[in-house]
């Protein structure tokens, strides 16, 4: 199985490792910029990540405690009727202490 056209002499040869040298030490700084700009990108990506949690937080932070001060406002304001309605219930009691009077006299 025949890989080149042309039969390869030692300079052919010695060309091409000088070539896959020359290569490497070229690509060796490039993959590290490359490398550190994917770096760089990924933690602005994280920092930007942060930003939109954070930022979400301190909205629902703000609409929370925008509701507890409504919700504070409108039990302050609106009036209570349990008052009446514990004095209704009461008097219900207050009922029952005739039918004991009834009864005490129906004995004797």
């Amino acid at each position: 199985m025949k890989i080149f056209s042309k039969k390869l002499t030692k300079d052919d040869l010695a060309d091409l490792i000088n070539i896959n040298k020359l290569k490497s030490i070229v690509d060796k700084p490039f993959g590290l910029v490359r490398s550190r700009k994917e770096i760089l990108q990924q933690k602005k990506e994280k920092t930007d990540m942060k930003k939109f949690i954070k930022g979400l937080l301190i909205f629902v932070g703000v609409v929370a405690v925008i509701c507890g001060v409504a919700y504070a406002l409108y039990r302050y304001f609106t009036p209570d009727y349990d008052d009446a309605f514990d004095d209704d219930f009461d008097d219900s009691f207050d009922d029952d202490d005739l039918f004991e009077d009834d009864a005490d006299t129906e004995k004797a």
